[in-house]
């Protein structure tokens, strides 16, 4: 690859704070860039935006899903960035390559009922039950990402204040807190993961596992798993449905989609606007309250006014007749 790619992808780490996930994801899509780009006799730093619609294309043929596709095309513009900024190319040919349309699945989640019923499932007493409550818990209140939760620290809670620090993508730090269940599961727990920790062994993740180490995103995720199977839930459940929950439960409940975003951590305003989707009862409550032709006490309200005036048209036929 080129060495301005490496640079790029080191910056990309250290500079933009992006995961390690990510960036080796990048690695591999801007080795198929630059391949591509030599098998034209062109070089990265001076292709062009001909160049870059081709190995758009070479994906598309090739089998790649529009999502990874946009993803690739994001790490090529991501790159020219890099590249423009430090003076080491003249012009971004990717800058008005639009990305393919990528329709958005609707996330798993749990209806309100359906999350009481899980949270209860770990009923026993003991070191795993009472972590596994407080675990459930906190997904549920914080709407953490799973990553979040098994990176966070001792250190990062504020059990007076009812809040923790969590780091997000990017490094970005936000708050999130604790509802009165979630605080109680932890109160119980902590006493259980202090006795757990050996004398000679300091640990700072909050969850740890039966052998005293921070527990993994791995094992949040089995252990979802193995509660669903017990629950005989017919859900596919993975880590992600609480925060899915989480934040379908905020907006369906009248929280402003703005104040869900910051929650969540998201960036943009669009990725949080697929928890709308739940909200159509409220959205038809507010619509029935709000709309002078949809709200049928105010309708009514019409009829005396409809039949002093002697209208024989259709919608004023129909008042008179509902008022009969």
């Amino acid at each position: 690859m080129s060495v301005r790619i490496e640079e790029y992808l080191a910056y990309a780490d250290a500079v933009r704070s992006l995961s390690a996930r990510t960036v080796s994801a990048y690695r591999e899509d801007l080795k198929l860039y630059a391949e591509c780009c030599s098998r034209a006799g062109n070089e990265v730093e001076t292709a062009s935006a001909a160049d870059v619609r081709a190995f758009v294309a070479e994906l598309v043929r090739n089998g790649y899903a529009n999502a990874s596709v946009n993803r690739a095309l994001s790490a090529v513009k991501g790159l020219y960035r890099y590249l423009l900024r430090f003076g080491l190319c003249q012009v971004n040919p990717a800058r008005d390559i639009e990305s393919l349309p990528n329709p958005r699945k609707l996330p798993e989640f749990l209806f309100e009922d359906e999350m009481r019923d899980f949270l209860s499932l770990p009923a026993d007493d003991g070191f795993t039950a009472a972590r596994d409550r407080a675990l459930f818990e906190c997904m549920y209140s914080t709407g953490c990402r799973v990553s979040e939760i098994a990176s966070m620290k001792l250190d990062d809670l504020d059990i007076e204040g009812k809040k923790a620090r969590v780091k997000g993508k990017g490094a970005k730090e936000r708050v999130v807190f604790f509802s009165a269940l979630a605080l109680a599961g932890l109160q119980d727990y902590l006493p259980y993961r202090a006795a757990r920790l050996r004398k000679d062994k300091t640990e700072n993740s909050l969850f740890i596992n039966s052998r005293g180490s921070g527990i993994s995103p791995r094992g949040i995720a089995w252990l979802i798993e193995r509660y669903a199977a017990r629950s005989g839930m017919q859900k596919r459940l993975s880590p992600h449905a609480f925060r899915h929950s989480f934040a379908t439960h905020l907006v369906s409940n009248g929280a402003d989609i703005r104040t869900v975003q910051a929650m969540l951590g998201h960036e943009s305003i669009s990725t949080t606007q697929i928890y709308t989707h739940v909200n159509i009862e409220r959205l038809r409550d507010v619509y029935a309250k709000a709309h002078p032709h949809a709200d049928r006490v105010r309708r009514l309200a019409t009829v005396p006014a409809a039949r002093a005036a002697g209208h024989t048209s259709k919608a004023g036929k129909e008042l008179l007749e509902e008022q009969r």
